[in-house]
């Protein structure tokens, strides 16, 4: 099936994407030299952000040469996060992967038709397409502010409508949602009483906070990006993210290289979206490294499953030793003050004498913001086994540096 779906894909876009057009001729490659899966992944270039965002700015086209349709077949546009760069327009259909992808897996936490969801989205992204849901019978309960205006609102609709589903939180969307029920008294386990699962997405899910969620007795499905093509989301088995292979040709391979990792080995994601006829990636290079598996799932699955660890662009070797921001999340929720998990790495050069963090705390639980650095330095610098410095800052301004529901990980400044 993939195969035919990618011999079908590759003319296609050729034809219609200046972008593939243009780095498939710069390769000396043609569709016609495509006849198996195996061509293409031993031919089709590469594209990877930085590719797509040279090609828009060079040629003033706000898809980065992308698109392969004009109006009616382009319903609409949807941008990415900006997290690690500027945010890029994202032409959509009626019908986008990332939708379907959900629809699957809501089904699997045990929505149905009827039945009500929450969707809250803190960026102008998929959350403005969730009507699409309600083609499935399913009825989103749509929110789009800042976590600490919403919170209250949710709370009600969770009382009232009976939700089965939420989707999503995050480290502040949680972080409100302690606040606001603790200044109130609220029974928190009564008012999710209905849920049958929540998303958390857009950022790591560490021990910690997993805890504080299922403290309220929600059971917590983490939620990834499977290269920008749809998501990807844990089953309840809760080991590993599955990618859908219907909808993406999944490859992991070397990071400084193309040839694939075994599985088990660290790699970086790559995919090719095989059922989006508005603006496919064709083999697109996340900047993810992941580690993969082809066995079944113990749901029954034979879809394969994928860690994320970190972002390339994220990993700094200190004193010859590779950090990512993954490595610091478990420190940081081992304490009171920082159990938000909220930290940037700084990162003046791939290579450094030195690990410079800029580390967000709860004021409210501090009593002493010196005590609290030293005592963060000793952790950070034994655990890592690397010199160490801190920047201590207030969480709520430490958010300001990233969108509503995040912060980037990584910064050079």
């Amino acid at each position: 099936m993939q195969e035919a779906r990618i011999l079908q894909l590759v003319p296609y876009v050729y034809n219609r994407a200046p972008l593939t057009r243009h780095i498939w001729d710069q390769a000396g490659v043609h569709p016609d030299d495509i006849k198996s899966l195996q061509d293409y992944k031993d031919k089709a270039p590469f594209i990877n952000k930085d590719t797509i965002r040279e090609f828009r700015d060079n040629n003033s086209d706000p898809f980065g040469g992308l698109c392969c349709v004009v109006q009616p077949h382009l319903k609409g546009i949807g941008f990415t996060s900006g997290t690690t760069g500027d945010p890029t327009p994202v032409p959509r259909a009626k019908h986008t992967l990332s939708m379907l992808d959900l629809k699957r897996c809501f089904w699997h936490m045990g929505l149905r038709p009827k039945d009500y969801f929450i969707n809250a989205m803190f960026t102008f992204r998929e959350g403005q397409t969730a009507d699409r849901c309600i083609e499935a019978d399913f009825k989103p309960i749509n929110f789009c502010y800042k976590p600490s205006e919403v919170v209250p609102r949710i709370i009600e609709a969770s009382l009232k409508y009976r939700p089965k589903v939420f989707f999503m939180l995050s480290t502040p969307m949680v972080t409100a949602i302690e606040k606001y029920v603790r200044d109130r008294n609220i029974d928190i386990k009564e008012a999710f009483a209905s849920y049958q699962g929540a998303v958390f997405g857009g950022e790591m899910l560490g021990d910690s906070m997993r805890q504080r969620i299922n403290s309220w007795g929600l059971e917590v499905y983490e939620y990834t990006t499977l290269g920008d093509v749809c998501g990807a989301m844990q089953c309840s088995a809760h080991d590993g993210m599955h990618a859908w292979e219907d909808l993406a040709l999944v490859e992991v391979l070397d990071p400084d290289g193309s040839e694939p990792v075994a599985d088990g080995e660290v790699g970086e994601l790559v995919v090719t979206a095989l059922m989006d006829d508005v603006a496919p990636l064709v083999r697109f290079r996340t900047d993810d490294l992941v580690k993969i598996t082809r066995e079944p799932c113990s749901c029954g699955r034979t879809h394969a499953r994928f860690w994320p660890l970190g972002r390339k662009g994220d990993q700094i070797i200190v004193r010859g030793k590779s950090i990512l921001p993954r490595d610091l999340l478990p420190i940081f929720q081992t304490q009171a003050e920082t159990s938000s998990g909220l930290f940037q790495i700084i990162l003046r050069s791939r290579e450094a004498d030195i690990l410079e963090l800029r580390v967000g705390y709860d004021a409210s639980v501090t009593g002493d913001p010196a005590e609290l650095k030293s005592r963060l330095l000793e952790l950070v610098s034994n655990g890592m086994e690397v010199p160490v410095a801190i920047d201590l800052v207030v969480d709520d301004e430490l958010l300001k540096l990233g969108p509503p529901q995040k912060i980037p990980r990584v910064t050079k400044s």
